[in-house]
């Protein structure tokens, strides 16, 4: 289901999810029956949905915390997409050192802290004022239809997002803190299977707490926990995996590349494609396939390959990890490495080699494979890792 973009705060898209129109039935059904008669009825409904964007724009908040923290560390993040059942934002990449994860992970809190903090001295005027008596007094102001009611309300919506979220179920904030203590231990895998199996744990606790006490949203926020933690264990070990193989073993020789010297033309063998552009085995430059495809549509009468080569040359070393080059790849915006040993050309590495290394480590369930195939390319990719 596609997100509705909002805009952009700081270079972060924040989108609406289809499911956060769920909001509005609820609470109608939460507050539509409170009071007496139509006008106090649509009051309520007003008070509902007022509490509701507030607890929201709470939410938001929190997750752009996590993300200018993120961007402090040089993170990119994608966007922000607000659910029925929260917020996510969405990074580039995970955080890889212990300390800049935990950092990171508390930054959402923080900021709900400063909120409830922030509102705090508002309801002890309030209750001092009111003479209510402590605690029980100030707990039932939460349920009372009216603009103290409404800071109330507030104030333990964002002392309650700040406990759950610390709860050590991984994903949540909590759960990555444990993460990121366990990695600095017993390394970043273990940790992250670790943390994973003790938030699914902790989501089965949601979810039948939930059934308990018949309400659909900790059920939902549950599976939730327990879809992304072994999705991103998932994905924490397939980045381990990469980081084992050498884009050496995965580089395709692509007859030694091309020469300066050679016509436009000498180019289109085998197909237009990035290619490298070689002088006794050293790379030199890059012929890139859309500066070859508008070249000839110009005429390449004459031309030769140095005429529209890209000289900047960035290499990669065939004992690089798959992982680090597609990173390099992914920040420079290149399609295509060369890949040298000893500054010879030994091959070049493509976004397409990338994908079929990923497809071999993370194979969709839904794609069919010949079983003798599969497991040939499974059998070398684990050599590899052994090397």
């Amino acid at each position: 289901m596609r997100s509705l973009s909002l805009g952009r705060i700081q270079d972060v898209e924040i989108k609406i999810h289809p499911t956060f129109g769920l909001v509005i039935p609820w609470v109608f059904f939460n507050w539509g029956f409170d009071g007496v008669g139509l006008v106090s009825a649509a009051g309520a409904v007003l008070f509902g949905l007022i509490l509701v964007a507030l607890v929201f724009g709470c939410v938001l908040l929190h997750e752009l915390g996590h993300s200018l923290m993120a961007m402090q560390y040089g993170i990119r993040v994608h966007d922000i997409t607000l659910s029925v059942i929260g917020g996510v934002a969405r990074t580039e990449l995970i955080p890889t050192r212990p300390r800049t994860e935990v950092l990171i992970a508390l930054a959402g809190p923080a900021v709900n802290v400063a909120i409830f903090l922030g509102l705090l001295p508002l309801l002890l005027l309030f209750g001092v004022l009111s003479g209510l008596e402590w605690p029980r007094g100030y707990v039932t102001q939460i349920f009372e239809v009216s603009p103290a009611g409404l800071v109330f309300a507030l104030f333990y919506a964002n002392v309650m997002i700040v406990l759950f979220n610390l709860l050590p179920a991984f994903p949540l904030d909590g759960g990555r803190v444990l993460r990121a203590g366990l990695s600095a231990v017993v390394g970043r895998e273990p940790g992250t299977r670790v943390a994973a199996i003790v938030g699914q744990a902790l989501a089965l606790g949601l979810a039948v707490l939930g059934l308990w006490l018949r309400t659909f949203t900790l059920p939902l926020i549950a599976l939730f926990v327990a879809v992304v933690a072994q999705a991103e264990w998932r994905a924490v070990r397939l980045e381990g995996a990469m980081r084992r193989l050498r884009v050496g073993q995965f580089a395709l020789w692509d007859m030694g590349g091309i020469a300066p010297h050679h016509p436009l033309t000498y180019a289109l063998r085998g197909g237009p494609r990035d290619v490298a552009v070689t002088d006794n085995g050293r790379v030199v430059g890059m012929l890139w396939r859309n500066q070859l495809l508008r070249a000839l549509h110009g005429g390449a009468s004459g031309r030769t390959v140095a005429d529209v080569m890209d000289t900047e040359v960035v290499t990669a070393d065939v004992d690089d990890s798959v992982y680090d080059v597609q990173q390099r790849m992914n920040q420079l915006n290149r399609w295509a490495f060369p890949v040298i040993e000893d500054g010879q050309y030994r091959g070049i590495f493509t976004a397409d080699r990338f994908v079929h290394v990923y497809r071999q480590l993370a194979p969709s369930p839904l794609r069919p494979r010949s079983s003798s195939g599969f497991a040939a390319t499974v059998n070398h990719l684990l050599r590899a890792w052994t090397r």
